[in-house]
């Protein structure tokens, strides 16, 4: 974002003649620092892909728009979904897509030939065995409910035993609860379709942000070729192209921002503890003026920092020191 920033700005300078050889060097910084770092999200984005896998596939699956599990699943490059689908209809999921073959189990497993589960697998349950004799399995939400409503129970009733000083009732509580603790936080639900995030708001957010993200690459490696060449104040349109990816980097972290938040839902700690259950018991008038306050406070601050910003761009470097 920084990065983006600084290469925008730098742009502008140089799009109304001002502080140039500034404005380049700016812009090399600028480049340099973002590639660098791009890339290391790049590889990063490796770890999270496997980490999201492991531990949230509900979200991998909603990113991808991924409704029927696949063995050799590959990676979405560009799609759309079908309007309305539901994950247990017989309605295509996508409109239209081209994908990476084989990129998501690769990434997700560490296997190529993985089977990745999708939503309809997810809530339904499902028990897969690849060509390579792995198995792959799960029991459905709506037997994770039982199991989580067990959970809470014998917690319940654990601590009455412990308050009655029955250990022999107490350990036979505590043995309920550790077998069926896994499924904690799905006692917290009553529908099986809860458990589903709003799949096509994170699948195009996901997208979004990835797509952006590589433009920034080759926006930062563009910028670095033409400063070498000494070509960049020729090249107009690029200079808009800069200017103009301030905005995207911005939206590009919002939507990183939806992946994360929406696509974990309905938990708050995966498979412990859902959102219905960590609402604070705080009356909504309270919620309300506290929301408010901070709305009118922080759109202040956003304003004056964007007057400050907006000043002191004009204003330029040399300048603020007295020259031109």
């Amino acid at each position: 974002l920084a990065s983006i920033f600084e290469l925008g700005i730098s742009a502008w300078f140089i799009m109304k003649g001002r502080h140039k050889l500034m404005a380049k060097r700016s812009i090399i910084v600028a480049a340099v620092f973002g590639l660098i770092t791009s890339l290391f999200l790049v590889m990063t984005g490796d770890g999270s892909a496997y980490h999201v896998t492991q531990k949230q596939p509900m979200k991998l699956a909603a990113m991808e728009g991924l409704y029927e599990g696949q063995e050799s699943a590959g990676l979405v490059a560009v799609g759309m979904l079908t309007p309305g689908k539901e994950y247990d209809d017989d309605t295509d999921p996508y409109v239209f897509k081209i994908e990476i073959p084989k990129l998501l189990s690769l990434l997700g497993y560490r296997d190529a030939n993985a089977f990745v589960p999708g939503v309809k697998d997810l809530v339904e349950g499902y028990e897969y065995t690849n060509k390579d004799g792995k198995v792959f399995k799960d029991i459905s939400v709506e037997e994770k409910i039982k199991k989580g409503k067990t959970a809470i129970g014998a917690l319940a009733d654990f601590r009455n035993a412990q308050e009655a000083g029955d250990d022999a009732a107490a350990e036979t509580y505590r043995a309920t609860l550790e077998e069926n603790f896994k499924y904690f936080g799905y006692g917290y639900l009553n529908d099986p379709k809860s458990v589903i995030p709003n799949v096509p708001l994170t699948f195009y957010s996901f997208h979004i942000m990835v797509a952006l993200g590589f433009l920034f690459i080759l926006i930062f490696v563009m910028s670095i070729f033409f400063v070498y060449k000494d070509s960049l104040e020729k090249r107009k349109w690029f200079l808009w192209v800069m200017l103009l990816s301030i905005p995207l980097a911005y939206i590009a972290s919002q939507a990183g921002w939806i992946v994360a938040e929406l696509g974990r839902q309905p938990w708050v700690i995966q498979d412990v503890l859902p959102t219905v259950a960590a609402v604070s018991q705080i009356d909504a008038s309270s919620v309300q003026i506290t929301f408010w306050l901070f709305a009118v406070i922080f759109t202040g601050l956003a304003i004056a920092e964007i007057k400050i910003l907006l000043r002191q761009i004009k204003i330029g470097p040399k300048d603020l020191e007295g020259g031109k």
